[in-house]
Formats: structure tokens, sequence, C-alpha cells
């Protein structure tokens, strides 16, 4: 019998139950675990259980985001064209089979090597380093990406997709409108609908005006930041992706943009200007902002530039995709999710929303001002 160490507080499901399902999932990769096994991240996204045996250690996940067989069969198929392509991820174990994916219940699971090494947390101390070596492995997911070729149609929504995203909220909007239910959430849902239904001609209209034939498209990560590498024990090179839960294919700027929050956030607007900016007793500045955001996009472009091409051209289009982010992310939201979650993706579209026009305009600055130096 599987035996658990349960380390996120979270987890609300009967200890049996999930014990007897990974046990028959084990014996179908042929690992016996010889210690407790260790639940180290739970989400909506994906169940990761650290799995000891006497070959090793190995990380085995329940992908609850890539939950379909065309989806888990091209996150599977991507992670070993990377390592085939010396871009460097934890290497998949087949089962028993040779599968590399295992189908269960109605649930699809991926196991993969334990990859030895440092992952930074929020709350750690970050480095220009670790920043500079984020870019690294985003040129080189880029530059592979590029090729790759999946073993299903990709079917997400990318980015720029306005009309798409239109049609989605304008289905969204009446179901909330009717809804008599006391949850907060949907008001709040309501408003942003609103909004965004809005705000989709006037982005659509823009694009319209735009080149964007200058934009490449690759295979992109979704969710790439320092926070989704492991890094070498002295934090000077990455060791490993991680995280393939939002991949598709789409312009790989969506991966550029989505980087700048956390260099800015964590670790730009501190070494600028001394503290974080997440901490309450301070009051940020517009002025703080833009120079982070500057300097951030400075340093993300002449790195990336390091291991792979970004033409003028291209990151002139960067703000597009400040304006894009709400119509893609509010796809998140579900009415069938619990309350608290509806309330938490409702406050974080909210954010989006009210800070666009700043975030657009901080970008606009920061493309010039880099342009303008060379």
């Amino acid at each position: 019998m599987v035996s658990f160490l349960l380390v996120k507080e979270q987890l609300q499901m009967a200890g049996e139950p999930v014990q007897r399902r990974l046990q028959f999932v084990l014996e179908h990769f042929g690992k016996r675990p010889i210690e407790n096994v260790v639940l180290n991240y739970f989400s909506l996204a994906n169940e990761v259980y650290t799995i000891t045996t006497r070959e090793g250690q190995f990380v085995v996940k329940n992908c609850f985001k890539n939950n379909s067989r065309e989806l888990v069969a091209n996150e599977a198929g991507l992670i070993q064209f990377l390592n085939d392509h010396q871009v460097p991820c934890p290497k998949l174990i087949p089962t028993l089979k040779g599968d590399l994916f295992l189908e269960y219940d109605g649930q699809f699971y991926i196991m993969n090597e334990f990859v030895e090494g440092w992952v930074p947390k929020w709350h750690d101390t970050l480095s220009e380093q670790l920043m500079h070596e984020t870019m690294h492995a985003m040129a080189d997911f880029h530059r592979a990406t590029e090729h790759f070729k999946p073993p299903f149609e990709p079917n997400r929504t990318a980015a720029l997709a306005i009309p798409d995203a239109r049609l989605w909220l304008q289905a969204l909007q009446p179901t909330l409108a009717q809804d008599s239910s006391p949850r907060q959430s949907v008001p709040q849902m309501l408003s942003i609908v609103d909004e965004l239904l809005e705000l989709a001609d006037s982005l659509q209209a823009r694009l319209a005006t735009r080149d964007l034939s200058v934009l490449k498209k690759v295979f992109i990560h979704g969710d790439l930041h320092c926070f989704n590498l492991i890094f070498s024990a002295d934090q000077q090179d990455y060791r490993a992706i991680l995280d393939f839960d939002f991949i598709r294919e789409d312009y790989r700027l969506v991966d550029f943009f989505w980087a700048t929050r956390s260099m800015v956030w964590g670790y730009w607007f501190e070494v600028l200007h001394g503290f974080s900016p997440r901490a309450n007793e301070h009051r940020i500045t517009d002025e703080q902002l833009q120079a982070a955001t500057s300097r951030a996009l400075a340093f993300m472009i002449d790195s990336y530039r390091t291991y792979h091409d970004l033409p003028d051209a291209e990151i002139r289009l960067l703000p597009l995709f400040a304006e894009a982010l709400p119509f893609y992310t509010v796809r998140f939201f579900k009415l069938t999710n619990s309350e608290e979650e509806c309330l938490d993706h409702a406050g974080w579209f909210r954010h989006q929303l009210d800070n666009m026009a700043q975030t657009v305009r901080h970008l606009d600055v920061a493309i010039e001002q880099f342009l303008a130096r060379d």
C-alpha cells in the first residue's frame, strides 16, 4: 500500500481513494515507493507527487489542465522534442507498455525523472544571474519550438484571437445576467465581461492597423518565468524547464510579456528602489514603476538576444499583448469552480483591467527608451 506525506493543507480528499488510485498508476509505470509519497503541488492545473524508489526519485503528475488525450500527447511530445534538441527538461519515464503518458480512470498522468537543483519561490531573494538565465531558457525554448510539430493539431485559443474571445464573452454574459444566486463573484464578473466586450472592438481595430507579420509564432510555454525553472545549486545556470500546462501555438511575445511581470515585480523594482513592491507599507509611484519596467525590459531584450534573434520591429508590438492579456486569462473563469476560486479570479481580472492603460504606457516608454539608446 502507498503511504502519504501530504504537504498541501488545501488538499480536501479522502486519503484511501487517493492511495489506491496512485498505487494503480505507479504499477503501470513499474515504480514501487520505499518511502512516503510526497504531494508537493496541488492546484486547478495539476497534482504533483514525488516518488522515492530503489531506482531513485521520480515525479508523477496528474494533468488537470492538459486533460485530454490530445493535450497530454502534445505535452509529452514537446518534452521529448525539447530534450532531443538540447533544451533541458525532466526526462519522461514511459509506462511498462512504452507509452509516454498514462490514461487511467478518466485522468491523464505523466512521470518524469527527478532533477536535483533549486526552484525559487516568491519570497526568495533573486539575483541578476537568475533573471539572465530565465531569458536564456526562454530563448532556447523558442529557438527549438519554432520547429516543433505536435502530435495533434493545437486547439487552444491564441492571445490575439479577439473575435474568438468576444464570442466566449458573449456566451457567458447572459448566463451571468440571469444568475439569481447570492454569489458575489457573479456581479463582479458581469461587470468585467461587459467592460471587455466594450474594449474588444477597439483592440481588434488597432490590430487591423498593425503589421503582425513581423511577429514570430512558435509553440509557446505559456507560463515561463524563473519560478518554473530548476537552477543549479549555485544558482548560476538553469538546469530544466518545468510546467507545460499552458503550451500552445502562439506568438513568442506572449511568453516575453508574461515574464515582464515577474521581472518587474519580483526583482528589478526592489533592486532599483530598495523595497519590495508587494510591501504594503510603501507607496509605489508611477515614476518608480516606469523606471523598473524600463530597466527590466532592456535587460530582458539584451539577455534574450544573447541566445536568439529578436528584431526591433517585433519588440515594438509588445504592448499589444498587455492589452490582449485579459481576453485570454478571463477564460480561466468557470461558474462551476468554488466561490472562493471565482472571487480570486474576478479580483485578478479586475486588477488586469484597472492597470492595463498604465502597463501599456510603461511598455511604450520602455521600448522607445531601449530603441533610442542604439
